[in-house]
């Protein structure tokens, strides 16, 4: 009898430091993750204002973002969030070298047609076409990398039930989609909030890590 309690009390003792160790990886993510966000969504006017430290700020908060995601996916025992983020960065990088190239060979024959022509109106028409393909080689690799990233924040709000994920994901996706007009911006700044709220509510509105509900149950079967 007596080592029939030790065992449920050595159970009960582990049990209790293996959900301490999710709430504080949740804890994290919660400030990871609106940290993240607020240095993103700053980064960009900083950099108008100040060249080169936007982006630095927009690499760290892109940082406190990863942190996020991971500690989620490692308090759930599932990686799939951050493979999603991982796969939007990873795409997002190779994406907008391609454009980047692209961009550049592009503009070279658009230039000397300008030139050869010294037409004002094929001048126009040169600018009209570099700003189209600017603006469509930009916004490919964003659009592809937001499809990995509303991925990630779906999953996360699949695994933690906090629905807030699922639409900040959505409006994001949306936003990107219509950038080119104010809507989508609009959109994008309601989908920043809907995040912010998302992480703000870990943990105490996540639902418990599934592998923490079956040592329970096993843990009770024992008991019984």
């Amino acid at each position: 009898m007596g080592n029939f309690r030790t065992i449920i009390y050595n159970n009960h003792y582990h049990t209790i430091n293996t959900n301490t160790q999710k709430i504080q990886e949740l804890e994290s993510a919660r400030t990871y993750g609106i940290m993240g966000i607020i240095l993103e969504f700053i980064g960009g006017p900083a950099d108008i204002i100040f060249h080169g430290l936007g982006l630095i700020i927009s690499i760290i908060g892109l940082i406190l973002l990863f942190l996020a995601v991971k500690s989620i996916s490692n308090n759930y025992s599932n990686q799939t969030p951050f493979k999603y983020m991982l796969y939007s960065l990873i795409s997002g990088i190779i994406l907008a070298v391609v454009a980047g190239i692209s961009l550049f060979l592009l503009l070279i024959p658009i230039f000397n047609s300008a030139s050869s022509t010294g037409s004002t109106s094929t001048f126009y028409m040169s600018l009209i076409s570099i700003f189209l393909l600017i603006v469509v080689l930009v916004l490919v690799p964003s659009f592809v990398s937001i499809i990995f990233q509303y991925m990630a924040y779906d999953s996360v709000g699949k695994l933690t039930g906090i629905h807030e994920f699922h639409t900040a994901a959505l409006l994001l996706l949306i936003g990107i989609i219509l950038a080119i007009i104010v809507i989508g911006v609009i959109l994008m700044f309601i989908g920043i909030i809907f995040l912010i709220i998302a992480f703000a509510k870990l943990p105490g509105e996540a639902k418990p890590a599934l592998n923490d509900q079956t040592f329970n149950q096993d843990t009770n079967k024992e008991i019984f």
